[in-house]
């Protein structure tokens, strides 16, 4: 028996349909909002042409096609199914965040998406150009959107709505609508709304509350908590608590059974810990040194043509530090950690101590893997959970087994699953 799933890469959507092949999407409205931006800086480059600046640089046609392809970064940050053959997402296009449908193949219909052949052990991308057939439902350059999820019966979108202040609402929205009504308030951070299944209208997202200075800055963000807003009763009441722990994406099933991540919380003023500060007073010495010798070694090229050391292959760069669930991590640090633990070629890029947990009503929680950033679980008890660097399937009852590879695995959900769709 083999999974039907989505996940996100990079910011980019793939699909992986049984045993066939990745197929690589393209949303046509962000292909048109960077063609439209790419056109404008043609129309208007002379204006900004600075050769003078360029010599100076180094810059040349490799930069500018650099620039060209960053001045509109396009990223889809959310996706759900809404039924057998369609998916929900929200995409950013630069300040612009929207919700967006897409078709999905099925059957005998030609795909909307192109193959990109990437067996288990990982393959480079191949790029689609082809469009999709997709809608767009919503969109605002006054705030992004983001952990979108959707309830077939009631034809409503839960999203989380990011402002610029920092904080996070949850919103939710009619299919047929065309504005978002926000549901939760307050200066806290709530994201990752769920649908609970079935004819009840509620749904569990984290939340976290913020702290702020005399000018409204944040200094603190306290540890994630795990809310059950009931739209009947219009109460909100805490599920899961833990001053230790962020609690975070959750998922409930039918029977009230909880699945989330649960990670240690560590405090805002903590995250620059005094090991670092030591490290950074030590070495001051020898940047001043280096200092010094790039000083002597610019007037010695300068005035004879040669350096005072021979040149020599600069070190390769690491993975260097990414942004994972709202926290920095030092990639590189932590595959080379997790290579001892699980596959050899496609280890955690989060620390082991990210657990994907399950939690049956009235009892203790039970850690269902180690070193997870995102998972998604199906109605039948099927689970599937990403560690960065892969994605991984349980059937119930069974064991986890590898299914794709793949680089910056931010999310994963199942596909042509019963639980969203009730018609």
């Amino acid at each position: 028996m083999s999974f039907n799933f989505a996940y996100l890469s990079g910011g980019k959507l793939y699909l992986k349909l049984g045993r066939a092949s990745v197929l690589a999407v393209t949303s046509e409205f962000g292909q048109a909002a960077r063609e439209r931006v790419l056109q404008m800086h043609k129309r208007n480059g002379w204006k900004q042409k600075n050769p003078i600046g360029n010599l100076l640089s180094g810059g040349g046609s490799e930069d500018s096609s650099q620039q060209n392809r960053q001045v509109l970064p396009v990223a889809i940050r959310g996706i759900c199914p809404t039924s057998e053959d369609r998916l929900l997402y929200t995409l950013e296009a630069g300040e612009i965040g929207g919700i967006f449908t897409l078709s999905l193949p099925v059957g005998g219909e030609q795909s909307p998406v192109e193959n990109r052949s990437l067996p288990v052990g990982g393959a480079s991308p191949v790029e689609n150009r082809d469009k999709t057939k997709e809608k767009r439902l919503f969109h605002s350059a006054d705030f992004k959107v983001e952990h979108v999820d959707f309830h077939q019966q009631h034809q409503l979108i839960a999203c989380a709505v990011i402002r610029k202040d920092g904080t996070a609402n949850i919103a939710t929205m009619p299919v047929d609508a065309v504005h978002l009504g926000e549901v939760t308030e307050g200066d806290a951070i709530d994201l990752a709304p769920k649908w609970i299944p079935g004819s009840r209208k509620a749904i569990v997202f984290q939340s976290a509350g913020v702290s702020r200075d005399n000018a409204g800055y944040v200094i603190e963000h306290r540890h994630s908590t795990i809310e059950q807003l009931d739209f009947d009763t219009h109460e909100v009441n805490t599920l899961v608590s833990d001053p230790q722990y962020d609690l975070l994406a959750p998922q409930m099933t039918a029977d009230g059974t909880l699945y989330y991540i649960r990670r240690p919380y560590l405090p805002m003023r903590q995250r620059v810990r005094f090991g670092q500060t030591l490290k950074e007073v030590l070495l001051m010495p020898l940047r001043l040194l280096a200092a010094i010798f790039e000083w002597l070694n610019f007037f010695t090229r300068r005035y004879t043509g040669k350096a005072l050391l021979m040149p020599h292959q600069p070190p390769q760069r690491g993975l260097g530090q990414m942004l994972f669930l709202g926290r920095l991590v030092d990639v590189g640090a932590e595959v080379e950690r997790n290579r001892n633990f699980g596959d050899p070629d496609s280890p955690a890029l989060i620390p082991r101590s990210w657990q994907l947990v399950e939690q049956l009503p009235h009892q203790e929680p039970e850690t269902i893997a180690c070193g997870v950033l995102a998972f998604d679980v199906g109605a039948d008890g099927s689970i599937v959970y990403s560690n960065g660097s892969a994605v991984y399937g349980i059937h119930p009852g069974g064991v986890a087994e590898r299914l794709v590879v793949d680089r910056s695995i931010e999310q994963v959900v199942i596909l042509n699953d019963s639980s969203h769709d009730l018609n």
